[in-house]
């Protein structure tokens, strides 16, 4: 397989992971909003459905970023700082085509500080946790 098509692969593959722990995520809050009593009744099931796309938009962008940025690192070497930062950037830059398309659609995008906010902070959880389950995962075991 030629180098572009698995990095390609890879790409996909991290968004469709980050899509599952979105939605698993995103099931879980729901559920205790349920629990709770503060589930909106008009569309209960938004909630998850908007955390699996971000999640695999998220994964996509941190991904791609990764590829661009982290190809001169050895997998060592990347430290869980490094790879939270470029996660907060694909986040961020999500955000950025969110906002963009919502305006170039001629729509208002309404949560303009929340999607600058929590999409980084997301892309920064995940990408740290990506590294840390991608080295438990390449430990030999005994």
């Amino acid at each position: 397989m030629s180098g572009w098509k698995r990095v390609a692969r890879g790409v996909l593959g991290l968004g469709v992971i980050f899509a599952t722990a979105g939605f698993f995520l995103f099931a879980i809050l729901t559920a205790a909003a349920a629990a709770l009593g503060r589930l909106e009744e008009e569309d209960p099931f938004f909630a998850i459905l908007a955390g699996t796309v971000w999640g695999f938009g998220i994964g996509v962008t941190f991904s791609a970023v990764l590829a661009a940025t982290g190809s001169r690192f050895v997998f060592e070497k990347l430290s869980i700082s490094r790879v939270a930062i470029m996660g907060a950037l694909g986040g961020f830059l999500l955000a950025i085509l969110l906002i963009s398309g919502t305006k170039l659609a001629g729509n208002e995008f309404t949560g303009v500080t929340e999607a600058l906010v929590f999409l980084p902070l997301l892309g920064a959880i995940a990408g740290s946790t990506s590294l840390v389950i991608a080295r438990k995962a390449d430990e030999p075991s005994s």
